[in-house]
């Protein structure tokens, strides 16, 4: 086996080159909730070949468009970014698609069944991350730029009232775990959002909606579960082990 890829996990990969994204879409690979399990024990779960798909990654990723390198970044742009792109763009379309999956819903719900799921299913997503935005920005995004201002300043930090940043990460990806399963049904009750043949232009307008929504989700979520907590907890430590956070 090449050692290049053996002991990679899938969010590891994503993290390190993001056009590897596109292969695992295709694959239906999750890198995002699913990012801390072993590459090569997830294709092989799926029958198919590590090194076939490892190929087909770097074959992806060669003279292509350069991607950002969220890897790279520093915590306080990550959580802007976050905010200014995946949040905003959450706080907008959430209740556009809530209109189009009830209006949809109610003139042909009984032509197409699996509406009635959707119904249910979309007011609980929508639920859930309106919960959860809050929660990072106004808790988990604060305390991470605190830390990083003070290891540049060589200043000490409050413990936050939470104890350790290890607490409200993991209930974030609880809550991530939880948008993930809801998404992947969604994804599956609509055929990968496939429109019916006869479908009017309110029910493609829909489906094009909640296909985009999939799509801002999966990166959403890989950048703060693979990248940006990762680096919170790293710096945490940081300041931990220079006994800069006074308890």
């Amino acid at each position: 086996m090449n050692n290049t890829f053996e002991d990679l996990h899938i969010g590891e990969i994503v993290a390190n080159n993001p056009k590897a994204a596109e292969v695992f879409i295709r694959l239906n690979v999750d890198f995002c909730c699913g990012g801390k399990k072993s590459f090569v024990e997830v294709c092989q779960k799926q029958g198919i070949d590590p090194q076939e798909v490892w190929g087909e990654i770097e074959t992806i990723s060669q003279g292509s468009k350069p991607s950002l390198d969220f890897k790279n970044f520093e915590v306080d742009f990550l959580i802007d970014y976050i905010n200014n792109v995946h949040h905003a763009y959450l706080y907008k379309n959430l209740p556009e698609i809530k209109f189009f999956v009830e209006k949809v819903t109610t003139k042909h719900g009984e032509k197409y069944l699996y509406l009635n799921e959707l119904s249910t299913l979309y007011p609980e997503l929508e639920n859930d991350l309106l919960l959860h935005l809050p929660k990072e920005e106004n808790i988990l995004f604060p305390y991470g730029k605190a830390l990083l201002t003070a290891l540049k300043t060589n200043q000490p930090i409050a413990t936050p009232f939470f104890g350790t940043v290890l607490n409200p990460i993991r209930l974030m990806h609880q809550e991530h775990e939880r948008a993930g399963e809801i998404l992947h049904r969604i994804r599956e009750i609509t055929n990968n959002y496939k429109p019916p043949v006869d479908a009017c232009n309110s029910h493609l307008v829909m489906l094009l909606k909640l296909s985009e929504l999939d799509a801002d989700l999966i990166q959403h979520i890989h950048i703060e579960n693979n990248i940006l907590f990762p680096k919170i907890e790293a710096l945490e430590t940081s300041l931990k082990e220079e006994y800069k956070i006074i308890s």
